[in-house]
This record gives C-alpha cells, sequence and structure tokens, in this order.
C-alpha cells in the first residue's frame, strides 16, 4: 500500500513538473526536484516496474543514460582542470539534470496519463504566453523592448517558445479533433510571443523544427514553406523586418559582437585544447582574451559549440555530440517506434524541436540555461515513453482477458496511474 501512495504521488508531481516548467526557475526548479527525488525513491524502494509488464526493472533505460553519464564526465573533466575550479565545480550540477529524460520517459509510458500530461503543459504555456505578452503590450510593444516570459529573459523565453511551437505544430498538422484544435489555440499564443523576443536564433531554430515536421509528413509542402519565407520577412512590420534582415547582415552590430566572442573562445581553446578553461562564468576571462574591436561584455560566448570548445575542450565536444546523438535517438525512436498516432505527432514535435533547439545552439549557449534543460529532457523522455503505448494498451487487455491468473495483480505504478484516470 505504501509503494502505490509512494508511485502515485510521484504521478501527481510529475503533473506538478509540466505545470511549472513554462514558468520561471525557482517553481520550476523546485517540481523537477520533487518529482526526481519521488520517483527515485519509488524505484529504490518499492520496485516499481517501469517498463511494459511483466518487466521488473527499476529504471527505464533510455539511449540518453550513457550519454548523459559521458557528459557528466566531462563536465567533472572541465571542472578538475579549469583555471578557477571552486567556481566551476558547481556548474557541474546541471548535468544531474538529465535524470529528467528516464523520470519522465516512466511517467509518460501510460499513453492516457501522458495525454493529460501534455495537456497541462500546453495549457501552461498558452497561459504564460499570455502573460508574457501582456506584460510585453504594458512595458511598450517595440523594439528594443521584448518578450520576455516569466523568465524575465528574451533569449531564454525565446527557447522556451521555440520547444512548445515546435511541439504544437507537430500536433496542429498530425493531429486529430481536439487535439488539433487545441494545438492551433496554443500557436496562436505561442508564435506570437515567439515574434515577440526578437530572439533570431529561436525565429531560426522555429523554422527549421517547422521544417522537420513538414518534411516528415508532406515532404513536398518544403517547397511552399522555403517559397513563403521570402515574402513573409518582407511583409514584416518595422523592427520585426529589421531584426529578421539583421540575420543576413555581416555588418550588424549584434553579429559582429558574436564574432568577436567566437575569435576569444578560439584563443581560449587554442590555450587549454583539452579540457578547456573550466565551467565558470566567463566574464574575467573573457577581458584578457577579448578582440580589442569588442564593445561588450560577455559572461558566456553566444554558440554552444565555440563555448562548449573553450570551456570543456576536446573531450567536451566529443561528450556534446554523443549527448545530441543520444537525445535525438531517444525521441527518434518514439516517433519510429509509436504505434498510436498522437505518440507519433507527439514525438515528431520533440524530434523537430530538438533538432531547432541545436541549430539555434549555433548562435546561442541555449544549452546552458536550466529552464531550458528541464524543458528539453523532460520532453525527450516523454517522446521516447510514445514507442511502448500501444504495447501497454495491449498488456493490460491480455491482463485483463486472463482470467485464470488471479495471482498477478497489476504493478502498483500502473494501479497509481490507474487511479489517476478514474
Amino acid at each position: 500500500m505504501a509503494d502505490r501512495k509512494l508511485a502515485t504521488a510521484s504521478h501527481y508531481l510529475f503533473l506538478g513538473l509540466m505545470v511549472a516548467l513554462p514558468w520561471s526557475i525557482a517553481p520550476m526548479s523546485i517540481a523537477a526536484v520533487l518529482c526526481a527525488a519521488a520517483t527515485l525513491l519509488v524505484w529504490a524502494l518499492a520496485g516499481v516496474p517501469l517498463g511494459t509488464p511483466p518487466s521488473t526493472e527499476r529504471w527505464t533505460r533510455t539511449p540518453a543514460d550513457l550519454p548523459a553519464l559521458a557528459w557528466i564526465a566531462a563536465l567533472v573533466l572541465a571542472s578538475v582542470f579549469a583555471v578557477d575550479p571552486a567556481a566551476s565545480w558547481p556548474r557541474v550540477v546541471k548535468g544531474l539534470l538529465l535524470v529528467l529524460v528516464p523520470v519522465a520517459a516512466y511517467h509518460a509510458r501510460d499513453e492516457a496519463f501522458a495525454r493529460r500530461a501534455v495537456a497541462i503543459l500546453l495549457a501552461s504555456a498558452c497561459a504564460a504566453a499570455l502573460f508574457a505578452l501582456v506584460k510585453f503590450g504594458v512595458q511598450g510593444p517595440a523594439f528594443p523592448n521584448r518578450v520576455k516570459g516569466a523568465v524575465n529573459h528574451p533569449l531564454t523565453y525565446g527557447g522556451q517558445a521555440l520547444l512548445f511551437a515546435a511541439l504544437a505544430s507537430a500536433i496542429a498538422i498530425r493531429g486529430r479533433g481536439l487535439w488539433r484544435v487545441g494545438a492551433l489555440a496554443s500557436l496562436a499564443c505561442l508564435l506570437p510571443a515567439l515574434a515577440g523576443t526578437y530572439t533570431r536564433s529561436a525565429w531560426i531554430g522555429y523554422v527549421v523544427a517547422l521544417g522537420v515536421v513538414i518534411a516528415f509528413t508532406r515532404a513536398r509542402w518544403l517547397a511552399v514553406l522555403g517559397a513563403a519565407l521570402v515574402p513573409l520577412t518582407f511583409l514584416l512590420q518595422g523592427t520585426y523586418r529589421a531584426r529578421a534582415l539583421s540575420i543576413f547582415d555581416p555588418s550588424s552590430p549584434w553579429n559582429r559582437e558574436r564574432l568577436h566572442m567566437w575569435e576569444a573562445g578560439a584563443r581560449m581553446w587554442r590555450d587549454h585544447p583539452w579540457t578547456g578553461v573550466g565551467l565558470q562564468d566567463l566574464h574575467a576571462l573573457y577581458d584578457r582574451y577579448r578582440s580589442a574591436a569588442a564593445m561588450e561584455p560577455a559572461g558566456h560566448l553566444h554558440s554552444v559549440y565555440v563555448h562548449v570548445a573553450a570551456t570543456m575542450g576536446v573531450f567536451g565536444l566529443a561528450a556534446l555530440a554523443v549527448l545530441i546523438a543520444g537525445l535525438l535517438t531517444a525521441s527518434w525512436r518514439g516517433f519510429r517506434e509509436s504505434r498510436s498516432d498522437f505518440g507519433t505527432a507527439l514525438a515528431l514535435g520533440v524530434l523537430a524541436g530538438l533538432i531547432g533547439f541545436f541549430v539555434a545552439g549555433f548562435f546561442e549557449w541555449n544549452l546552458g540555461d536550466e529552464e531550458l534543460l528541464d524543458l528539453l529532457y523532460t520532453l525527450v523522455g516523454i517522446a521516447f515513453a510514445a514507442r511502448v503505448w500501444t504495447l501497454n494498451l495491449s498488456a493490460r487487455a491480455r491482463a485483463a482477458g486472463e482470467s485464470s491468473a488471479p495471482d498477478l495483480p497489476a504493478p502498483p505504478a500502473e494501479e497509481a496511474v490507474a487511479s489517476l484516470h478514474a
């Protein structure tokens, strides 16, 4: 009985995490820690089966597990040899956020429960987008003012909106019935908020994500998407058009400063090629390595790949490549192996958002934001779980028909999920 109550509590905490993910770091972190701790306790003490019955494994194994260990090892290595180890070590903790992938895969293995969780997530994302838009309107809806969301930063919120919009777009394009209607309503909130961030990397990431969704749905529509982008850019008004066109302008002050940051990152990497300078804030080091023409200070290098090279060296870049491959594989397996229409749409949205996220990472240090990592890893876990939804339904159907085996009760966690659906 106690293990069932614990499992039920962990499921409710997961739903609480869905509510918190679109908001600020404090509620998000609290919800993530509570959900992960409760789930780990279920696994450690109750031995609740996590896979399709009659599996008895205590950990939902995902393709991201070993890459997560490699990434954490690279973070540790960078801190051991950091220029400032004391400032670097605390940031190793961010690697532990990868536990959210198997935690989410565990909770989302039941399709009905996963649908409820995704509905809560998108509803909360819409509420956060509306909050951000109202705040933007009150403060003055014109650049340099930007939509900042509850995270209070346009680049971070742009990353959130990118991931949510990719998920909603896939459900809108491939979903059915009320899910399609709900996804379209979500996009009506999310896309204006994404536009209002003026975050060019997030815009690029969303276009790439949308292209991935279309490529795996109706590939011939890609030509329509490509043909629509040019006139759409010129139809944009004022600062929106200026920001969009600045993507291709090497003389743009924003682009010049990024180039200066990348040049400084290359100098750091040349001095510390194997393990980098460490994970600490780079403001002091940037002043040492910056170009004389650089005008802005920098605590990071506005590119995932340049920043990892500078701070974690060759070992970090190798671990990053393995991590990206693991996350993509988990999402891909959910998309290819799911026998549920909703599961296929959801996993495709996560896969597309993941690709868009790492494309945006060419121009932003989005891998450094816990607000984005919590969301990203949770979505990947849910996508991976989609591959077993039909199997779980079939297993429960077989169990219901086997009246000759009354001594084989449903696993505690399955009963806990069922109680949430009652």
